[in-house]
C-alpha cells in the first residue's frame, strides 16, 4: 500500500516510487513531521522524536516537539511562519491542534485535528502521487461551534525539508516586459518570502520552488520543488531556524486576508503540492512537473490537443479594424496556412475607424457590456466566422470581461458590481482606464458569465483570447458586512475560476487562452482550463527565449502563448531591433506558432518566409506540444541555447539552436543529445541558412561566395542515437539572431 498507518507507532507512512513522507502522533496528540527524503523500506528506519528535538549536545537542548508540527498553528513556544491563525469570540489568538481520527482510501490520506479547547476542526488532505513522487496537501477548516470567528492567516502546507546547512533556493521573479527571471540564492538564517499581493498570482514572482543542497545541476542533483495552485494573492515562506531545520510553508496569502467563519462552515484552502526528485536535477524537475501537469492539473481535451497556427489582427492593425479590412485579411491568412484566426481589440464599443472619441480608442467605450460595435461590423460577428470557417480555419476573439470602461451603463447601473470602497472614488487601473469588474459580487460573476456563454455560442467562436490588463491593488467591496470586506479576493478567485470553468463546460471544444496582460495570471490554477498561456507582452524573439527557458521549468512549452511571435512590433517597441522572420518563427515554433504582420503588405519575399516557417511549424509541432523538453545549453549561461523535443516513443526529436550575440568568430560546443534510442538509427535534417560555398574572407569575387541555398535544407547524415548522445553534432552559429532546427527522425 502507498499509504499505511501503523497503530503501535502511531505512525503514517506515505510511499512514493522513490521516496517516503512520514509523521507521527506523540503522547500529547500533536502530529509532528518525521521523515521527507529517499524511500524507507519499514517504520523502523524512521527517525525519533527524541532524535529529532535533540539538536545539540548540551544537557536540557531539546527543543519543543511543537515545532515539528506537520501543520503549523499560531500557539506555543514556535515563532516560524505558521499555517493556520485564528481570532475567536473572546479575542483569543492561540491554536492547539490535536489528533482526533484520519481516514485512508487509496492514494487519499485525511487526518482530522481539533482544538484542545476551541470548537475548531480542521481536516488536513494528503493526496499522493505515489509515481511521481508528489504529494498536493490542503486543509479544511470547520467551525463546530455557536459562534463565528475569524480566520487570519489559512495556509495549505508547511513542508519540513531534511537538515542541512547549504540548502540553495531558486525561484522566478519580474516585471512587465521581463517576467520569469531565475533568481538562487542559499538559505539563510531569517525568512524569504516569495508571494503576490496584486490580486492575482503575477509576475512579480511566480507560484514556484526549487530547493536543492547546492550543487544540483540540470541533469544530476536532487531537488524538491512545489507550487501553490491558486490565481489570487498567495504566498511561499522558506525559512531556516536557529537549529538549521528548514521549513516551506505557503497558501494564500495573509495580505488583506480575513475570512469570517460562521457556525458550521467550512473554509477549504487551495492545494499546495511538493514533490522530491531523488535524481535527474532541475531538467527533471521540469519533465516531472510537465508529465504531473499533463495527467493531473491539465483540460483532457487541452492535453491531447495540436494547437494550430494561429494569425492575430493586433499587430496587424492596433484595432482598427472593421468588417471589409477583416473579411480581405481572412483571404490572405488562409492563403498563408493559418489555421486559427483571431479578431483582436476594435470589434467593441461604437464610432468608426477615425473617431477621435477616447483619444481615438472608441471600440474600449464598450468595455463592459461587450455588444458588437454596429459601424464597424454592421452585419455582427457572424458574417466572419461562417467565412473563417468555410476555409476550414477556426475563429478566436479576444475580450477582457473584467474590464469596464468607465462611462460604461454597467458603471451607472450596478455600481455594486465595480470593485471600489463606499467613501472612496472609483479607482481605475492599467492603461485603459477602466475600472475592474468585481467578480466576488455573484451577481457581477454571474452577469459576465452568461455574456461570454452568449457571446461564444451566437458567434460559433472556437478560441477566446482572455486579457486582463490591469491589477486588484485595493479589494474594496461594496454592499457586504464590514466583517466579510476582506473576504474580496478570495472570493474573487474563486469566482473567477468558476466563470472560466463553466465556459468550458458549455463548450468543451473552446480553446481558451489566459492572457492577463501576460504573465499576470499564469499559475497552474488557469491551467486547469486553459489551452494556452500567454507568457508576456514582450515578444522580442531574443528576451523571449530567455523567459521560454526560465518559464519551461513549470509550464509545458506548448502553452507558452503569445498574440506576435512572428512580428516586428513588439521587438520594436521593445528594443528598437528588428529580427529575421526566421528567428521570429522558430521562437514561435518552440510553443505554438502566431503570426502577426498585415499579410496583404508584406513583400513577396517576406510572405514566401512566412510560408515555409509555418509549413515547416506544421511538421514538428506535434513532437513538440507532446514531446519532452532538455534544456541542454541554456541561454541563461551562453550567447545562445539549445533546446530539444522529444517524442514520448523517442523516434522523433526537434533541436532548436537559439544564436543570442556571438562574438569574435567563436564556435559553439558540438551538442550532445538526449533519451534517444541508443542502437537505433536516425537521420539529422538541418533547416537554417546555408551556403553552396563556405564563407571565405579572401575569395570575394568567387561566384558561390557567401550564396545562400534557397531551400534552407541540410541533409547531415545518418547516426546512431548513442553516437548523438555522446559524441553529438557540429553547429555553427555567427554573430546576432542567428538560429537552426534540427531534426531527427528514426529511420
Amino acid at each position: 500500500m502507498a499509504i499505511q498507518y501503523f497503530e503501535k507507532e502511531k505512525t503514517f507512512l506515505l510511499q512514493g516510487k522513490e521516496t517516503s513522507y512520514a509523521m507521527t502522533v506523540n503522547k500529547d496528540g500533536w502530529l509532528c513531521h518525521l521523515y521527507w527524503g529517499k524511500k524507507l523500506n519499514q517504520v523502523n528506519d524512521l527517525p525519533t522524536l527524541d532524535e529529532l528535538t535533540h539538536r545539540r549536545s548540551m544537557i536540557g537542548s531539546h527543543v519543543s516537539e511543537i515545532e515539528l508540527l506537520e501543520y503549523r498553528t499560531w500557539g506555543g513556544e514556535c515563532v516560524l511562519e505558521p499555517s493556520l491563525k485564528i481570532t475567536f469570540p473572546d479575542g483569543t489568538r492561540s491554536l492547539f491542534l490535536i489528533y482526533k481520527s484520519h481516514e485512508i482510501q487509496g492514494d487519499l490520506l485525511t487526518i482530522t485535528l481539533e482544538d484542545t479547547q476551541y470548537p475548531v476542526e480542521v481536516t488536513l488532505c494528503y493526496q499522493l502521487r505515489p509515481e511521481m513522487d508528489i504529494i498536493e496537501r490542503s486543509a479544511r477548516i470547520r467551525n463546530t461551534g455557536s459562534e463565528a470567528f475569524t480566520l487570519e492567516m489559512a495556509g495549505s502546507a508547511n513542508w519540513t525539508l531534511p537538515k542541512h546547512s547549504q540548502y540553495r533556493l531558486t525561484y522566478f521573479t519580474g516585471a512587465y516586459g521581463h517576467e520569469f527571471q531565475m533568481s538562487r540564492e542559499t538559505f539563510g538564517s531569517a525568512k524569504r518570502v516569495l508571494e503576490s499581493r496584486r490580486g492575482l498570482s503575477g509576475f512579480d514572482c511566480a507560484p514556484f520552488f526549487m530547493v536543492d543542497s547546492g550543487d544540483a545541476t540540470e541533469e544530476y542533483g536532487d531537488v524538491f520543488f512545489g507550487s501553490v495552485i491558486w490565481s489570487g494573492n498567495w504566498k511561499i515562506v522558506a525559512e531556516r531556524d536557529w537549529s538549521e531545520q528548514n521549513v516551506i510553508a505557503g497558501g494564500i496569502n495573509d495580505f488583506e486576508f480575513a475570512y469570517y467563519l460562521e457556525s458550521g462552515q467550512v473554509y477549504e484552502t487551495p492545494v499546495f503540492f511538493a514533490g522530491y526528485l531523488t535524481e535527474g536535477g532541475f531538467g527533471g524537475v521540469s519533465r516531472r512537473m510537465h508529465r504531473y501537469e499533463r495527467e493531473y492539473i491539465i483540460h483532457p481535451t487541452e492535453r491531447d490537443r495540436i494547437l494550430p497556427i494561429i494569425y492575430n489582427t493586433h499587430n496587424s492593425f492596433y484595432n482598427r479594424v472593421d468588417e471589409s479590412i477583416v473579411m480581405a485579411e481572412i483571404d490572405a491568412a488562409h492563403e498563408a496556412g493559418i489555421e486559427l484566426f483571431i479578431l483582436e481589440g476594435g470589434w467593441s464599443g461604437w464610432d468608426d475607424l477615425d473617431s477621435p472619441v477616447n483619444n481615438y480608442h472608441s471600440h474600449r467605450l464598450g468595455f463592459g457590456t461587450w455588444e458588437v460595435n454596429p459601424k464597424r461590423f454592421p452585419n455582427g460577428l457572424k458574417p466572419l466566422a461562417d467565412k473563417i470557417h468555410g476555409y476550414g480555419m477556426k475563429f478566436g476573439l479576444w475580450i477582457e470581461p473584467e474590464a469596464v470602461f468607465h462611462t460604461s451603463r454597467i458603471v451607472k447601473e450596478h455600481p455594486d458590481w465595480i470593485i471600489g470602497y463606499d467613501n472612496r472614488p472609483l479607482e481605475t487601473s492599467g492603461a485603459m482606464g477602466c475600472y475592474s469588474l468585481d467578480m466576488a459580487n455573484d451577481e457581477a460573476c454571474e452577469y459576465i458569465t452568461n455574456l461570454l456563454i452568449k457571446l461564444v455560442g451566437e458567434n460559433d467562436i472556437d478560441y477566446i483570447k482572455n486579457d486582463f490588463n490591469r491589477f486588484i491593488s485595493h479589494m474594496g467591496r461594496r454592499g457586504v458586512a464590514l466583517e466579510h470586506k476582506m473576504e474580496g479576493n478570495d472570493k474573487y478567485t474563486r469566482n473567477m475560476w468558476k466563470c472560466y470553468r463553466r465556459l468550458k463546460e458549455a463548450f468543451p471544444d473552446l480553446i481558451f487562452e489566459n492572457s492577463a496582460s501576460g504573465g499576470k495570471r499564469l499559475d497552474l490554477g488557469m491551467l486547469t482550463f486553459a489551452g494556452r498561456m500567454h507568457r508576456s507582452d514582450n515578444q522580442d524573439p531574443l528576451d523571449s527565449v530567455t523567459m521560454f527557458d526560465t518559464l519551461s521549468y513549470f509550464i509545458p512549452p506548448k502553452f507558452h502563448g503569445g498574440a506576435c511571435f512572428v512580428s516586428n512590433a513588439f521587438s520594436g517597441w521593445f528594443n528598437s531591433r528588428r529580427t529575421p522572420i526566421q528567428y521570429q518563427g522558430y521562437m514561435g515554433m518552440m510553443s505554438s506558432l502566431s503570426v502577426s504582420l498585415g499579410l496583404q503588405e508584406v513583400s513577396a519575399e517576406c510572405l514566401s518566409e512566412i510560408k515555409r516557417v509555418i509549413a515547416l511549424a506544421k511538421d514538428v509541432r506535434e513532437v513538440v506540444q507532446m514531446g519532452d523538453l532538455y534544456r541542454i545549453v541554456s541561454v541563461l549561461d551562453n550567447p545562445y541555447g539549445a533546446y530539444q523535443f522529444v517524442s514520448q516513443d523517442a523516434s522523433r526529436s526537434v533541436v532548436f539552436i537559439m544564436g543570442q550575440h556571438m562574438h569574435f568568430a567563436d564556435m559553439p560546443d558540438r551538442v550532445c543529445l538526449k533519451a534517444l534510442k541508443p542502437d537505433a538509427q536516425y537521420r539529422v535534417t538541418g533547416h537554417g541558412i546555408y551556403y553552396k560555398k563556405p564563407y571565405c574572407r579572401y575569395e570575394p569575387t568567387q561566384p558561390y561566395y557567401y550564396e545562400e541555398i534557397p531551400e534552407r535544407v541540410k541533409d547531415y547524415g545518418i547516426f546512431t542515437g548513442n553516437g548523438l548522445m555522446h559524441c553529438g553534432l557540429p553547429i555553427s552559429l555567427r554573430g546576432d539572431t542567428d538560429c537552426e532546427l534540427l531534426m531527427i527522425e528514426e529511420i
